[in-house]
């Protein structure tokens, strides 16, 4: 029997309706031949020929479209199903339109669909013109695999479809010789014990032997697992390189030497502690060693009593919960006052740089340092722009001076001033990213750096001079001590004088906070200079509204721990950094509160102020935010957030912080 084609068939149909509807209109238009009985007629014979071809194209089509997806299955069943590479096919919407017998065995005990589902949503990609390509590394029982995937665009007459292919291959093989290349990498570092000149001061030479003994073999018996390189240095000094397999272990038990070593004590009682820098980067031994001594710089300048890993060019923070410890002797002052002097002496002109918001430690240590310019015959200069933290007092009193009317200067000016030969202090910072204008940083090498803060990873590059000591209380301080080296007959007038100790008096919270006795022997020398002790407190006086302001802001406080309370300051109040850290301030004075954060919105961004009378570590806490200080005074500002995701980020970083302290 003869087959008949299902094209002759479908053809043959819409020819014999087609005929019919001719023939009753050629019959309509006999019986009554009008002449719009015959327009009509011939109307109604092409719509209907016009309405025929859409709907034998429309059928045309998805006759094409089954049999070319019939053929795709036949081709799949027959030669994709037993493709070497675990492969699969998803439309549009992420669902599986097909896969082979690779990807069955990939996803064994596994469910394929809920896998693809989350892989799609943490690719995050837009499948249209702009996708390139999906590869990609991911480890699925346990077993790693490269992801490959490319989208395949189908374009037919009246349609469009999209799907995409997804590649897995094997890399299992490849990731271990990784793993074992990594593990092997060395790992170079620094052990020193930083409190080592006032652990053995008083000891007698004897015991000062074993105590040496004693800490380096507490050292050993903590390295000694790792089989690596552990050398001594010098007296307090050691240097070690291991395999990276074992620095999982250090950090998993947080580096607990730092914690076990303050048991080896000796007469004085006093606790040893410890610096550690560790360095991972893709270098050789030599740039390995070179960037563990600049670690240790980092740790040192934080306060010490912590260990620092440091991967590329991200740096990782344990330990640090010590109180920076004062040193007794002023050998260094005196060192960089000589320098110092020289460094002046032998410049065109000295300009002076503080920090963004500039405060009042920040403006009288600048002020110092223009003395000592000054002193030496050099023309010096401020930058300051008009607007700092509770300076509308001091900066009133020095306005009313015609002798500083050249000495404070905007960004514009300072930056026609300096040159290549001027020398350029920073104070009371030492971050790239927190100085007042950094653009300035550029335009000389010659840079001395002289801050108190806990020194962060942001530190500005190859100071010529540095003089940072965590364990000062203030800026104020270090200037201090060092005009008395430059020049005993220092001609310092009140004003600068009183700046000065308006620094040190604003810092440490009228001598409560981090006050040692080269504190009081700052503020002594000052008060010889004559500084009115109760006139420089009138400076920072509150007037009503100011009072009422603050009152203001701690009444939005709320308690997020039995001892931590968080407040925001509202958008009307004027001056709102200003007074959001005098209500910091108060608020830890309250009964029962022991930490205290204050948030206000600047426009640009969310300023956090941290106060802590030493239970919590509010530099940690706001580090993790990207700020710094100190333990108990810090600050952080948070860019692209409103209040509440300010107020969220705070209570994570609160949470992290307290689980490392836990750990």
């Amino acid at each position: 029997m003869k087959k008949v084609k299902f094209s002759e068939v479908f053809v043959s149909k819409y020819r014999f309706y087609l005929l019919i509807t001719l023939l009753m209109l050629v019959t309509i238009c006999v019986i009554k031949p009008h002449p719009i009985t015959i327009i009509s007629a011939v109307f109604v014979y092409f719509f209907i020929l016009y309405i025929t071809y859409r709907k034998r194209k429309s059928a045309i089509e998805r006759i094409i479209r089954n049999l070319n997806s019939f053929m795709v299955k036949l081709n799949t069943d027959e030669s994709i199903l037993d493709f070497p590479l675990p492969a699969l096919i998803l439309n549009e919407q992420g669902e599986i339109l097909w896969n082979n017998n690779g990807v069955d065995e990939i996803f064994k005990g596994v469910n394929k669909e809920k896998y693809i589902e989350s892989l799609l949503k943490e690719l995050n990609e837009n499948f249209d013109d702009s996708f390139t390509g999906i590869n990609r590394n991911v480890t699925i029982h346990g077993k790693h695999y490269s992801l490959l995937g490319n989208m395949v665009n189908i374009r037919k007459r009246g349609y469009s479809e999209k799907s995409l292919m997804l590649y897995f291959i094997d890399r299992d093989d490849f990731y271990e010789l990784y793993q074992a290349y990594e593990d092997e990498q060395d790992v170079v570092g620094l052990i020193l014990v930083d409190n080592y000149d006032e652990v053995i001061q008083g000891s007698q030479d004897s015991e000062k032997a074993q105590l040496i003994a004693a800490i380096e073999t507490r050292l050993r018996e903590w390295f000694s697992f790792t089989g690596g390189m552990f050398v001594k240095l010098d007296r307090n000094k050691f240097l070690i390189s291991f395999d990276y397999k074992y620095l999982k272990q250090f950090v998993d038990n947080k580096f607990d030497i730092l914690d076990s070593i303050k048991t080896t004590t000796f007469s004085n009682n006093m606790p040893i502690t410890l610096s550690i820098a560790l360095v991972i980067d893709n270098a050789t031994k030599a740039e390995k060693l070179h960037n563990a001594f600049a670690t240790l710089d980092i740790a040192l300048g934080r306060g010490g009593d912590q260990a620092i890993i440091k991967r590329d060019a991200k740096y990782e923070f344990f330990g640090g919960k010590s109180k920076e410890i004062e040193k007794r002797t002023k050998v260094k002052s005196r060192v960089i006052a000589g320098a110092l002097q020289e460094l002046i002496t032998e410049s065109k002109n000295v300009c002076i740089i503080g920090h963004r918001n500039p405060d009042a430690d920040c403006l009288g240590s600048a002020l110092g340092i223009y003395r000592i310019a000054k002193s030496l015959g050099k023309d010096a200069y401020i930058l300051f722009n008009g607007k700092g933290i509770a300076l509308d007092g001091l900066v009133k009193r020095l306005n009313k001076d015609k002798a500083y009317d050249d000495v404070f200067v905007s960004t514009e000016e300072m930056l026609k001033i300096i040159s290549p030969d001027t020398l350029l202090v920073v104070t009371d910072t030492h971050r790239n990213d927190y100085v007042e204008a950094p653009e300035i940083l550029e335009k000389t090498n010659k840079v001395v750096l002289i801050d108190h803060h806990r020194r962060s990873a942001d530190f500005i590059q190859d100071p010529t001079l540095t003089f940072h000591e965590v364990y000062a209380s203030s800026a104020c301080e270090l200037v201090t001590e060092i005009m008395q080296y430059i020049d005993a007959k220092m001609d310092i007038p009140l004003v600068e004088a009183e700046a000065l100790y308006a620094g040190i008096l604003t810092d440490t919270k009228n001598f409560t906070f981090k006050t040692g006795v080269r504190t009081f022997e700052a503020a002594a020398f000052l008060k010889r200079l004559g500084v009115d002790v109760f006139a420089v407190k009138k400076l920072f006086d509150n007037d009503i509204d100011t009072y009422v302001a603050v009152a203001d802001i701690i009444r939005t406080a709320e308690k997020v721990r039995s001892d931590v309370a968080i407040a925001f300051c509202p958008p009307e109040i004027t001056n709102g950094m200003q007074i959001a850290a005098q209500a910091a301030d108060e608020l830890i004075s309250l009964n029962g509160i022991e930490t205290s954060f204050v948030l206000v919105n600047t426009g640009e961004y969310i300023n956090i102020s941290g106060r802590s009378n030493g239970s919590m570590n509010v530099q940690v806490v706001l580090e993790k935010l990207g700020g710094g200080g100190h333990q108990t005074v810090a600050g952080a500002q948070v860019y692209d957030a409103n209040m509440e995701k300010a107020r969220d980020l705070l209570l994570d970083a609160i949470k992290q912080s307290e689980e490392d302290n836990e750990k």
